[in-house]
């Protein structure tokens, strides 16, 4: 369990409200599912600490409503199943109000968590967070609706022509978002020559190199973990592969250069928050609050502990906006009433909640690896895409 104590001790005593799950006169329960353990932790590195920080930058100022908030986590190890009996244990026995979600396994308690109307908060990674209206995000990397031509015209302003789109099959959200980027690609009139599965330790990061370079591909697009992609595209540009763009969907922070460094050099990635690179006011705060409650977490701009903070930051908001006897429907009702939400000051624009929650972002800063693999240089200004029209598949 994390649990801050308050800074603020003359923050104004919560109301007497009638009693409703994980809300006492002076804390809010909540309870976060993450994938710490198994085939998906290495996406969901800092995660915890990007939580805690924010979590406690909020106790340090009295809470919300005179309450302080603490939260119970489990892992689910990755597994659906697991995610399921997880969740059912916060809710049944750990008596939270609302869920966070770390998670790319939640559909495994997507069913559960919609039929009792809780909360969920989380990084949309698989396709039910566009189909329950209990789980809200401020992005979507896997929507079922709308999606935006952005990767595409990155794509072709970097001459690509031919791709490869590298998944694994361990995952179903890479299965869903290698699909997502092919459609994307086709849109843009590229080829794709070649769709990889890689499976750590059925196949090598230099065997799949040898085969991606042998198809001529000057792309390689991955739907794959931060680490999963630097050994591919490590790789392929070890085997010679002619790429004028290798593109990776999560990796973008100094956490992953410290292990792969100059190993993957030129390669890309994109985020739908503002790089570090621009060092705003809000980045200051968040870097400020990640070394005050979270000094475990070096280097700090992990993207699962900033994705973490700012979705975070969306519970709260919605916590705040639901008044001090907040009821769950009175939470969800409250998230589905924000029309601006800029993640902390953090995302580059904001987000209106009203059209639907954990929509795809059309606009996306693609950054890349320098020469040396000590930092990244932005590209910009960032593009924004078009909605793609006619059907997913």
């Amino acid at each position: 369990m994390s649990s801050g104590c308050s800074g603020a001790g003359d923050a104004p005593a919560a109301p007497d409200c009638a009693s409703a799950p994980g809300i006492t006169s002076d804390t809010i329960r909540l309870g976060l599912l993450i994938s710490d353990s198994g085939t998906a932790a290495s996406q969901v590195i800092g995660a915890r600490s990007g939580i805690d920080a924010r979590i406690e930058s909020e106790n340090d100022r009295g809470g919300v409503h005179g309450r302080r908030i603490v939260y119970d986590w489990r892992d689910d190890g990755s597994n659906p199943a697991a995610n399921l009996i997880a969740a059912q244990d916060l809710v049944e026995r750990g008596g939270i109000f609302g869920l966070l979600s770390a998670s790319i396994v939640a559909t495994g308690s997507a069913d559960y968590l919609h039929e009792r109307e809780i909360p969920i908060a989380g990084l949309a990674t698989e396709p039910a967070w566009s189909s329950y209206d209990n789980m809200v995000s401020y992005l979507n990397r896997v929507p079922t609706a709308v999606v935006y031509d952005t990767l595409g015209q990155f794509a072709r302003s970097k001459g690509v022509q031919r791709a490869v789109i590298v998944k694994t099959s361990m995952s179903a959200a890479s299965e869903v978002g290698a699909q997502r980027i092919e459609r994307i690609l086709r849109h843009a009139g590229i080829e794709i020559v070649a769709a990889v599965d890689y499976t750590p330790n059925g196949i090598t990061a230099a065997t799949l190199g040898r085969q991606i370079a042998r198809t001529g591909a000057d792309g390689l697009f991955g739907a794959l973990s931060g680490d999963q992609f630097a050994e591919v595209y490590g790789g392929a540009v070890a085997a010679g592969a002619p790429l004028r763009a290798g593109v990776g969907t999560n990796g973008y922070g100094h956490e992953l250069l410290s292990r792969y460094g100059a190993k993957i050099a030129g390669a890309y990635f994109y985020l739908a928050y503002q790089p570090f690179e621009a060092d705003t006011p809000a980045q200051r705060e968040y870097l400020a609050a990640l070394a005050r409650h979270a000094p475990e977490l070096h280097p700090p701009d992990a993207q699962a502990a900033v994705e973490s903070y700012i979705v975070t930051d969306l519970l709260i908001r919605g916590l705040d906006a639901a008044g001090p006897c907040p009821t769950r429907a009175g939470l969800l009702a409250a998230l589905r009433s924000i029309t601006d939400f800029d993640g902390a000051g953090l995302l580059p624009g904001p987000v209106d909640l009203t059209r639907g929650f954990g929509q795809s972002a059309s606009c996306l800063t693609f950054v890349q690896v320098n020469q040396g693999g000590t930092g990244f240089e932005v590209e910009q200004p960032p593009r924004c895409g078009q909605a793609i029209s006619g059907p997913a598949a």
